[in-house]
């Protein structure tokens, strides 16, 4: 089919067909089942919702949401549909809620966006992932702790991996705050065979203590010889922020200069070099950043330092491609043939807080990944469209002046986290 040659009403139509589907398939995925092999029992189901778990329902509003056929319903149908699918929206989980609005949206109902409910309320809310937050160690037992972390380090450096990941353990038990055994732990345990939960977790409890010295462990992660054999997992990517980024130019030599930029600023947040091509038949007035649903929290970041309001998001598959990450560059062209936007602000201050914003979205990433969902669902998942998020991505404005300062060397990871990377160094 040939898209353009579509009236433009057939195209918006489609268009807006499409999004919903896309939309409602971030819910459940790969997972959902057929809507045709459901209808009779999800019927039934939305019939007496009061009666249901909230997994069935939910099962049967994204398939309905995704792919039920309206001209196929009868009257009966469409009452049931809407009272399961409004019971839902009003007492189901907050992921619930955004199902049941799109399937509402099928039956001509627009509902706004459930504002977040606490988790320890409503009918079905599920309870969240405890943090990682111990206690600070004293004084002697943080002694004992560095003692078995270089002892520990030293068995790492010979590759006795097991051996290492024992000792570390024990110092652990010592100060369970140690920012750098948990990061030598990670190291450790994803080169043992087996199961990586074990270095997923420890990864997840560094991330969880939300220092900066952290955040800049789980960064230089990404280039640590000792995690070359987990970097591709979905679970690093998402830990640490690692991600195989392609940058497209689609309009021409005017776009140089932007994506030179965007080059720089992913060099300046510790992140391995993107590769570059060009694509000038599809030429874009505004960015587009297509991407994996592990580097949400990333997006959250670079959608804001493109600098474009009208940065388009759009949600690829985990199994398509080898890219977590595609930034189509684009930009209006004004009438001396210059380019409107010539992507991120490079200039020391800029990439300083722009470091920052990296750091809090590895710190804070359930925050990050929320800002990204809120432009997932609106209609054309635009940044401008959804509270423009440049500026107020992550809550970072003037308010955070004083704390971006603080950054002076972004290119550095300073002695502390230096101490910390021990087989590579830094």
């Amino acid at each position: 089919m040939n898209w353009f040659a579509l009236p433009l009403a057939a195209r918006a139509g489609a268009a807006a067909l499409s999004v919903s589907t896309l939309l409602a398939g971030l819910a459940h995925g790969a997972d959902r089942q057929p809507w045709k092999a459901i209808a009779v029992d999800c019927m039934a189901t939305f019939a007496a919702p009061d009666k249901a778990d909230e997994t069935k329902l939910f099962t049967c509003a994204d398939g309905f949401a995704a792919e039920a056929v309206l001209e196929s319903l009868t009257a009966a149908d469409k009452t049931n549909a809407e009272k399961g699918l409004r019971w839902l929206y009003d007492k189901g989980s907050d992921k619930s809620a955004k199902v049941a609005r799109l399937g509402l949206q099928r039956l001509g109902i627009n509902l706004p966006f459930r504002a977040p409910r606490a988790l320890d309320k409503g009918a079905m809310a599920q309870p969240e992932r405890a943090k990682y937050d111990p206690p600070e160690a004293k004084d002697a037992d943080k002694k004992a702790a560095e003692k078995l972390y270089k002892d520990g380090v030293a068995l790492l450096k010979k590759k006795k991996w097991k051996d290492g990941v024992g000792i570390l353990l024990k110092g652990l038990e010592k100060d369970g705050r140690s920012e750098k055994i948990l990061y030598n732990l990670g190291c450790g345990e994803c080169n043992l065979e087996g199961d990586k939960k074990a270095c997923w977790t420890h990864l997840q409890y560094l991330s969880d203590l939300g220092t900066d010295y952290a955040a800049e462990l789980l960064i230089k992660a990404r280039t640590d010889g000792d995690y070359e054999g987990v970097r591709e997992e979905s679970e690093f990517k998402r830990l640490t922020g690692y991600m195989r980024v392609q940058v497209i130019n689609t309009v021409g030599d005017v776009g140089d200069p932007g994506v030179e930029n965007i080059l720089k600023l992913f060099d300046k947040l510790g992140h391995k070099k993107p590769d570059k091509r060009d694509d000038e038949s599809h030429p874009q007035p505004s960015p587009t950043i297509q991407f994996k649903a592990y580097t949400k929290a990333q997006v959250a970041v670079i959608a804001e330092l493109l600098n474009d309001q009208n940065t388009k998001l759009e949600p690829i598959d985990n199994g398509v491609g080898k890219y977590d990450m595609v930034i189509r560059w684009g930009t209006q062209i004004d009438d001396k043939g210059k380019p409107v936007n010539l992507g991120p602000d490079t200039a020391d201050e800029a990439m300083a807080k722009a470091r920052q914003k990296q750091n809090k979205a590895l710190q804070q990433p359930e925050q990050a990944i929320g800002k990204v969902n809120k432009v997932l669902d609106t209609p054309n998942r635009v940044i401008s469209e959804a509270g423009k998020m440049k500026d107020r991505v992550l809550g970072v404005g003037d308010k955070a002046k004083g704390a971006a300062d603080k950054i002076k060397d972004i290119g550095s990871i300073g002695d502390k986290a230096k101490d910390a990377v021990k087989i590579k160094g830094l």
